[in-house]
């Protein structure tokens, strides 16, 4: 088997290894895939892992399991208690069902939990990880959303973040400065970590939250972890798997220095060659279009072909698979859009 690791890492320093790394993440991969075949094949490992955990030490948190998949977890605060609850949904997911914001008054918790904050390292547990994996693929740093993302996503939802937005702006505003100085530690405990690459601010969504608020609100974070990252010698990246045709010119303006999970044509209207011209200084991990490896061989090939061509010289660029596929497509598919990828190597095209 090829050191699938030191060719992620090659492409991570912008070099050009003779295949393109593609890599599968490992909490994805079902149990009833041949993988042995696919690593044979040239199917490498990604795994996200954390370098810090936060810990409130005056919150009480209980877990409570409600039966049929149904999970709840309530934060009992000296201002308030806030609960959220989850239920379990397709490929081990899980689908919120009660946000933790549901009224002006539950933001006094909340924010009472931020600053209640602290962070601390996991970075023997992170070394660990990356010694399991070894040369069967790359551990990097997993971090979160960043702190309007998390409100939107974590403590309110979509729909409900849209009302508020409008009729309590200063609540979510003071809530997202909090969030933004609590932010500050969990930088530096990773940019001082082992790991070398940090994946921060994922699942942006342009359409719903709008290129205004991520240019005012999500590009600062942005600039501000990317610098302490570039102080120590280490990236940052962000899973950036929606369509990004609305903020292509905020991601060319930010410092981040990889673009992962990046999805082209036909899934978003994006292309690798768009990408690349758009963002020459930037690495680029695409997540290979989910709805193509549904399709036919001749489908896949010629999808797999063309990202190659458009990848150009390939310097500082990787595939991979970053969202669930069903487990009857996945052996076919992959074997062959890697057997493509050792042919395009072969020709040194």
């Amino acid at each position: 088997m090829r050191n699938y690791r030191r060719e992620i890492e090659s492409a991570l320093r912008g070099d050009a290894p003779r295949v393109v790394p593609f890599s599968f993440y490992d909490v994805l991969l079902p149990k009833e895939l041949n993988v042995a075949a696919l690593q044979a094949r040239g199917m490498s490992i990604c795994a996200r892992r954390p370098v810090v955990r936060s810990v409130m030490p005056d919150v009480k948190v209980q877990h409570i399991d409600e039966g049929g998949g149904r999970r709840s977890t309530v934060y009992v605060t000296p201002v308030g208690t806030l609960t959220e609850t989850w239920q379990e949904a397709g490929y081990g997911s899980l689908s919120p069902v009660e946000h933790l914001i549901k009224r002006r008054d539950d933001y006094r918790a909340a924010e009472f939990m931020v600053k209640n904050t602290r962070y601390e390292p996991l970075y023997d547990e992170f070394l660990l990880e990356r010694e399991r994996i070894g040369d069967a693929g790359y551990t990097l740093a997993h971090s979160g959303y960043s702190p309007l993302e998390g409100i939107q996503i974590t403590w309110l939802g979509q729909e409900q973040f849209c009302y508020e937005i409008a009729d309590n702006e200063d609540a979510v505003m003071s809530l997202y400065e909090s969030l933004v100085s609590s932010h500050l530690t969990m930088y530096e405990l990773i940019a001082a970590s082992p790991a070398e690459v940090c994946l921060y601010a994922g699942n942006i969504v342009p359409s719903m939250l709008g290129p205004d608020r991520i240019r005012d609100f999500v590009l600062p974070c942005l600039r501000e972890f990317a610098g302490r990252m570039e102080e120590k010698g280490k990236k940052l990246g962000s899973h950036m798997d929606a369509d990004n045709r609305l903020i292509m010119d905020i991601l060319a303006d930010s410092n981040l220095h990889l673009v992962e999970a990046f999805t082209p044509p036909p899934d978003c209207s994006v292309s690798v060659a768009e990408a690349k011209r758009m963002w020459p200084q930037k690495l680029l991990w695409v997540n290979f279009p989910a709805s193509v490896l549904v399709g036919s061989e001749k489908a896949i090939r010629q999808v797999t072909e063309e990202i190659l061509e458009q990848a150009g010289d390939r310097k500082g660029f990787l595939m991979g698979i970053t969202e669930d596929v069903p487990v009857g497509h996945l052996l076919r598919s992959l074997s062959i859009v890697l057997d493509v990828m050792n042919e395009h190597a072969r020709r040194g095209s």
